[in-house]
């Protein structure tokens, strides 16, 4: 007996087939045509068609279920409906065949390619609906980067519209623009009834409480449930939303969307409305603000075209007997802008207004002579402004109120105070032939000019005064480099003189002493009055040495180089070795810089400030001194700290001066001209000193030396 091949698996076979036939089918449109190739396994007599679900044979259930029936009298039949969006009715697939009704195997294959065919479907739906909603983020994102560069209002709104069309579906939309009492349609999308958008682009009074409200407000507004006046033969729309554009307040444009297939806006519609209607706005509000700039910067520019010429001549004119001079240029700009008038300067001159400069002519001879007469006191053109220092402006000129009786007369007149400071110089007045009142752009210009001759006579006074105060300084410096140079002069000559006669002090002093004899010279008073003349002597000879290192310090020429602070303050310390010879000194000394300085002077300087802490260290049992630098990007600071007797740091500024001491003399030896010396050599270098102490606390010396600009 041979056996043939086992009858495959019947619904391994449906799904076979069925995925075979549909098998590279792209789009919904797709798997409809192949669809009665799924069913292929049921015999050539099949019947397949697609129809909506409320069209399926009787005795379906309309659920989304295989519904099976027929046979026998009348075909079997099988509807599979499908749904393929929530706004779309279901579509239904209905399989017919003659003769008995579907066996239970036919049921299984029949329920298994309905199965696949479903599947197709929804995948090939989802790729169709997710295409469309790429290509409506493309066209909103293009839209949304055209808004952020074009000011080209018509071409964003026609955009605009095509994107809500793109992104949202079959709504309709469009923009309007106001045209007296009615709203014209300027863009208009697809979709939209013939006689509707007739009417829109001829024009329509906007009416109802909504449509009013959105208007008059500043956001946008969503109306669900639509029940507004129906133009003849159009469908009314169901849902409604607006989004107004305005300008300084008034509504300047209106973008509206209109649906019939729903009560209401779903938020992703109404996220997509807010965005397109935010972007067209502010596009919008940015044409606008660029074609106000456009004009501003037009109107600016004529303004300093024409005080070009002032401003040049401002910066170039500064003395003050060219004060007339500044006041005409600012004169002539004035009528470069204003060329039907006059201007004319007044001063208070005794008991009158004077007229001291006059740029274009007046038409009344009579008036023009009263002008050059001069106006009286109580002249209220002139007088208001000058009391109150503002600007005082007439659209209607009253000679009557400037004591005048005349009967042509400038039509208008504009009056502005001139103020140096304090000081009030006159009244600059500009005159209109015709009545008119003065333009916010007029009171600006005359504002700019008058503030900018202001300035400039500012100026020029100052750089008078400027010049007046140099020269008077110059002076001064000559007289007291002079007066610095006689002094140090002197002060050799002087210290110098009196070498001689103290040395013949000292000597006589000594022959005295000898030509005594012993008992004379044993007796108290007489070796005291000895021993006093020699040590007024030495003291004197000590202060000639110390003028005369002091006149020095200021004469002698600097040899600037590289000077090591280290090895110099050794070598300092080690000269004062014999000074500190069995007392317990500590001297500590941090690092030290290599400074830009004179080394003789700089050495100078050293031994005064090391000398002076050995000196006021005297007392301690146990002294401290301590050197060192600190540094900055333009100084060094070299310090030297000691914790003797200190000073009152009330008097610290009496420290540098010429035979200052803050201590007697019988307790610490000195000339009192060691720091003067120290103050005039850091003078010559350019740097600083400072000095800090307290009684008993010691003392800390300061001085800067700034540092070379390479």
């Amino acid at each position: 007996m041979t056996l043939g091949p086992p009858d495959p698996d019947p619904l391994l076979q449906a799904l076979d087939t069925a995925q075979q036939a549909l098998a590279g089918a792209q789009t919904p449109a797709e798997v409809r045509a192949r669809a009665a190739s799924a069913f292929a396994f049921l015999g050539p007599d099949l019947s397949v068609q697609w129809t909506v679900a409320a069209h399926v044979p009787a005795g379906a259930s309309g659920q989304d279920q295989l519904a099976l029936g027929g046979g026998g009298a009348e075909p079997a039949w099988a509807a599979q409906p499908f749904r393929q969006g929530q706004d779309e009715e279901a579509a239904a697939l209905v399989i017919q065949r003659p003769g008995g009704p579907w066996t239970d195997r036919e049921r299984t294959q029949l329920r298994a390619a309905a199965l696949v065919v479903g599947r197709a479907l929804d995948r090939a739906t989802l790729a169709e609906r997710l295409a469309a909603e790429r290509a409506a983020l493309a066209a909103f994102a293009g839209f949304s980067e055209q808004a952020l560069r074009s000011t080209d209002v018509a071409a964003l709104a026609q955009r605009a519209v095509a994107v809500l069309r793109a992104t949202l579906g079959p709504v309709s939309a469009a923009y309007l623009v106001p045209q007296g009492r009615l709203w014209r349609a300027s863009v208009l999308s697809g979709g939209v009834p013939e006689a509707l958008a007739a009417q829109l682009r001829a024009g329509l009074p906007l009416r109802g409480t909504s449509v009013e409200a959105a208007l008059g407000g500043q956001d946008v507004l969503f109306v669900p449930h639509w029940a507004g006046p129906a133009v003849a033969g159009v469908h009314t729309f169901r849902a409604l939303a607006l989004y107004p554009m305005h300008q300084g307040g008034a509504a300047a444009g209106l973008l509206a969307m209109g649906t019939a297939r729903a009560d209401d806006w779903t938020e992703r519609e109404r996220s997509v409305f807010r965005a397109v209607g935010r972007s067209l706005a502010l596009a919008l509000d940015r044409a606008l603000h660029e074609t106000g700039l456009r004009e501003e910067n037009a109107a600016l520019q004529a303004q300093a075209r024409a005080l070009e010429a002032f401003a040049q001549l401002s910066a170039d004119l500064g003395a003050q007997d060219q004060r007339l001079a500044l006041i005409r240029r600012a004169q002539e700009v004035i009528l470069s802008l204003m060329p039907r008038g006059f201007a004319a300067y007044y001063e208070q001159a005794g008991s009158r207004w004077q007229l001291r400069s006059q740029v274009g002519q007046v038409r009344s001879p009579a008036f023009q002579a009263a002008l050059d007469a001069g106006l009286p006191p109580e002249a209220q053109s002139l007088q208001l402004p000058w009391d109150s220092g503002e600007p005082y402006y007439q659209a209607a000129y009253d000679p009557q109120a400037d004591g005048l009786d005349l009967l042509d007369a400038p039509g208008a007149l504009a009056s502005l105070p001139l103020q140096v400071g304090e000081e009030r110089l006159g009244v600059f007045t500009v005159g209109q032939f015709e009545a008119q009142p003065w333009t916010g752009g007029e009171r600006t210009l005359l504002l700019a000019v008058t503030q900018s001759l202001t300035l400039a006579l500012g100026r020029a006074r100052s750089v008078q005064q400027l010049q007046q105060s140099a020269l008077d300084l110059e002076r001064s410096n000559e007289a007291l480099q002079a007066a610095n140079e006689e002094l140090e002069a002197f002060a050799y000559s002087v210290s110098h003189d009196l070498r001689a006669p103290v040395r013949h002090i000292a000597g006589f002093a000594d022959l005295l002493s000898r030509a005594l004899d012993d008992d004379t010279r044993a007796q108290p008073k007489v070796a005291r009055a000895l021993q006093v003349i020699a040590d007024a002597a030495a003291q004197m000879n000590a202060l000639i040495d110390a003028m005369l290192n002091l006149s020095r310090a200021g004469r002698q020429e600097l040899r600037l180089s590289e000077v090591a602070l280290d090895p110099l303050v050794r070598s300092v310390l080690t000269e004062l070795q014999p000074e500190v010879q069995g007392r317990e000194v500590r001297f500590e000394v941090g690092p030290l810089p290599t400074v830009y300085a004179d080394p003789a002077l700089l050495r100078q300087v050293l031994a005064n400030l090391l000398g002076n802490a050995v000196k006021y260290t005297a007392r301690c049992e146990h002294a401290h001194i301590e050197v060192w630098a600190q540094s900055t990007p333009r100084t060094w600071t070299i310090s030297v700290r000691d914790n003797g007797v200190g000073f009152d740091p009330r008097y610290a500024h009496k420290l540098f001066g010429v035979f200052q001491r803050l201590h007697r003399a019988e307790d610490f030896g000195g000339s009192g001209v060691g720091l003067a010396n120290v103050r005039r050599i850091l003078q010559r270098h350019g740097g600083s000193w400072a000095a800090e102490g307290r009684p008993g606390e010691g003392a800390t010396f300061s001085f800067t030396l700034p540092r070379p600009a390479n």
